[in-house]
């Protein structure tokens, strides 16, 4: 399941104060600072169960009836064996499929579940499902259950739902051989009964700028900024990078191979040997046609019965096996998707039909791949790891956004025409590469704050490497002294700060601007200038459903579910708005954008409250709002002055929008979809902006 960015924001200490009362320190990305919330003894902890998809992997009908259709085969067929079926669910979560496998007739069920407020709550959705006295319910890891303690005797039927976008990366190969060598029978049926994962050699540019830093050019072409030496010979990161392959388009990648199959992992363990911790697989591949060996796409499947043909498949709609016209429609998920692994060091293919090395690689969590010209049976390839800090400083959205040409050309655009010989500059930011190239424009120095211990690592070399003078870096802008602050000719920024998670999180800029503005020369120069928060309700074909309620679940009810989420996601702050690569997840204008919030940085602790009406001007489902910031980099109102971080294109409603893909929107998704209709419907709006308590507070209300 993909990894979200509100992930370990929060950490929880119980402090014993009058009474038992809970601390939570939650982090504000506006001001980069950890604050204290305080709450009442019965605070509970199901706070990370809102801040993943979870729900989406119960909206998922392919999943369900799947699992629901392997379970009865299984059932049915040990009965007709004359065998009893005692099942084993590890990891029951909800505990839907404990409650299928009863359902499809099994004599004895035991469900573990180690985290414990889902725990908690199956054992009271077991109770109003009629099941309560017919599960025994574990509350701990599989790999600390005992036989005679935990389970009366050993299970011969394991169903479990432990894989991950990776496949592996829950620790699903540890888990079955222990459940195999301590708590199965020999003769066991495993749902899955085993997975086959696949792999297909591709060329993309534009995939490769989440991978390592480009040349920096002024407006003429010139070499600004080259890539450090350490960057070119470094290997990158083997780490994987989930998204969702079928919304990448086909024009943006060239395939150099069909699919191959790479792995296979036997759930059933029929070989009686424990599946594999680590293994190699070295693939001759024949290219369909010449190019740069780039980066990897990568997808899994899943048989659910030994010995029938019931396959789910995660792979990209082009290469799915049940898709054979546009007109087929591909079952979406959240939970599962596919995945990109970047080659450490591409080769080029000259010619189509020539023959090269694929070497795929497993250990007991991830998988990481390389190419080589030749077969060696003695190659052996370790997992690779960043060696020049920029994989270890940055998220690949980051890094891609590093090397947006057109974005970076407003940003150089402005510095080449406001900068001169005479310019001293203040860079405001984390990882600011342009307050750098800036540095090269011949102006007498550039000062860069910057307190990211990697970050300064990358920064320092990209300086270093470019033997540039005129960069002084700070960790600290408030402890610049009035003499140094009052020599600042240009406050630059792009702005980009590591704490930000919706992108009105970068209004750090501002904070940091107003602690020392009054020290600042009253004729210094800002950019950004200013900026905007826009807003456009939207028709999400798919992403409403991770936010949407369960309801039930092949018949069974899950409403305790859904109560126990939405009263968690209470308690986060913004909670209603999450970030989101919205290019990954398509969605239709049902109005033209509109502007919520306007902020000028020369006054940014002005306090506003807005409110405002978008009338719909396209039918269709409301199910959430997409929110975006442009940045105004010199107060014009031409095109070169805006920077959006929104969509690429204009916005008609009706249409689907298209999206920056290097960073992340915000988005309120709504728990139930509203039939809008054009010129009679409305978004009631309200927004709050409190620059000095650090908080920008949005309400929407859709009238249908």
């Amino acid at each position: 399941m993909r990894v979200k960015l509100f992930q370990n924001i929060y950490k929880t200490f119980r402090i014993k104060y009058n009474h038992m009362a809970v601390f939570t320190q939650v982090f504000n990305p506006l001001t980069a600072q950890n604050e204290w919330a305080v709450h009442n003894d019965d605070y509970d902890y199901d706070l990370e169960l809102t801040c993943t998809g979870f729900g989406d992997m119960l909206h998922d009908k392919e999943r369900n009836q799947k699992y629901f259709k392997a379970l009865r085969m299984a059932i049915a067929r040990m009965h007709a064996d004359g065998r009893e079926a005692h099942v084993l669910d590890i990891g029951t979560g909800t505990g839907i499929l404990s409650m299928m496998a009863l359902t499809a007739g099994a004599d004895t069920v035991t469900a573990c579940e180690a985290f414990m407020p889902m725990a908690n709550c199956a054992e009271r959705i077991f109770t109003v499902n009629g099941f309560g006295d017919k599960v025994r319910l574990v509350k701990k890891r599989s790999t600390e259950m005992r036989i005679g303690v935990d389970m009366p005797q050993r299970a011969n039927l394991l169903v479990a739902e432990l894989l991950d976008t990776e496949l592996i990366g829950e620790g699903a190969i540890s888990i079955y051989n222990h459940a195999h060598d301590e708590l199965l029978t020999d003769d066991v049926v495993c749902i899955p009964s085993k997975a086959t994962c696949y792999a297909q050699v591709v060329q993309s540019p534009l995939a490769s700028q989440w991978n390592s830093m480009k040349i920096v050019a002024d407006l003429d072409g010139n070499i600004l900024l080259q890539p450090p030496k350490d960057v070119l010979q470094c290997k990158g990161d083997a780490a994987v990078h989930d998204m969702q392959l079928s919304q990448l388009s086909l024009e943006n990648f060239v395939p150099l191979t069909k699919p191959a199959e790479i792995f296979e992992f036997d759930f059933n363990r029929k070989s009686k040997t424990p599946v594999p911790v680590q293994r190699q697989q070295l693939l001759e591949m024949i290219a369909l046609q010449p190019g740069s060996t780039d980066l990897i796409f990568y997808w899994w499947d899943i048989s659910m019965y030994s010995g029938d043909n019931l396959v789910l498949s995660c792979a990209p709609y082009w290469a799915h096996p049940d898709y054979k016209s546009r007109n087929d429609i591909i079952p979406w998920r959240d939970h599962w998707m596919q995945a990109i692994y970047y080659i450490p060091k591409p080769q080029h293919i000259s010619r189509t039909g020539e023959k090269f090395v694929l070497s795929c690689n497993h250990d007991e969590y991830s998988l990481w791949f390389d190419v080589h010209n030749t077969l060696k049976s003695n190659t052996t390839v370790s997992r690779h790891a960043c060696t020049c800090n920029l994989h270890l400083a940055y998220p690949r959205s980051r890094i891609g956004q590093m090397n947006q040409s057109v974005r970076n050309k407003k940003f150089l655009n402005y510095l080449e025409n406001n900068l001169t010989k005479d310019s001293q500059v203040l860079c405001l930011g984390d990882g600011c590469i342009l307050g750098v190239a800036a540095a090269k424009m011949g102006v007498t120095s550039v000062v860069i704050s910057e307190n990211h211990y990697f970050s300064k690592r990358f920064m320092e070399s990209v300086v270093k490497n470019n033997d540039i003078k005129n960069v002084e870096f700070i960790e600290n802008v408030n402890s610049l002294p009035y003499s140094k602050l009052s020599q600042f000719t240009h406050i630059f920024g792009e702005p980009y700060f590591f704490s930000a998670i919706l992108p009105w999180d970068n209004f750090q800029f501002g904070h940091l601007l107003q602690n020392i503005i009054e020290k600042l020369p009253p004729t210094v120069k800002i950019a950004p200038y200013s900026a905007k928060i826009f807003a456009v309700p939207v028709q999400f074909t798919d992403l409403h459903k991770i936010r949407t309620p369960v309801q039930q679940c092949e018949g069974f009810d899950l409403k305790l579910f859904d109560r126990m989420i939405k009263h968690a996601r209470a308690k986060l702050p913004d909670h209603k708005v999450e970030a989101q690569p919205l290019w990954e997840y398509p969605c239709k204008a049902l109005a033209k954008p509109q502007e919520l919030l306007h902020v000028d940085f020369h006054n940014f602790k002005k306090e506003q409250s807005n409110n405002g009406d978008i009338q719909a001007e396209s039918d269709g489902i409301c199910n959430g709002i997409a929110l975006w910031v442009e940045w105004n980099i010199d107060g014009g109102s031409g095109s070169k002055s805006i920077v959006s971080t929104g969509p690429v294109e204009p916005v008609e409603p009706g249409k689907f929008i298209k999206w920056d893909m290097f960073v992340r929107q915000g988005v309120q998704l709504f728990e139930q979809g509203y039939p809008v209709i054009n010129g009679k419907s409305s978004i009631r709006w309200a927004l709050q902006h409190k620059p000095t308590l650090s908080k920008i507070e949005m309400d929407f209300n859709v009238n249908v």
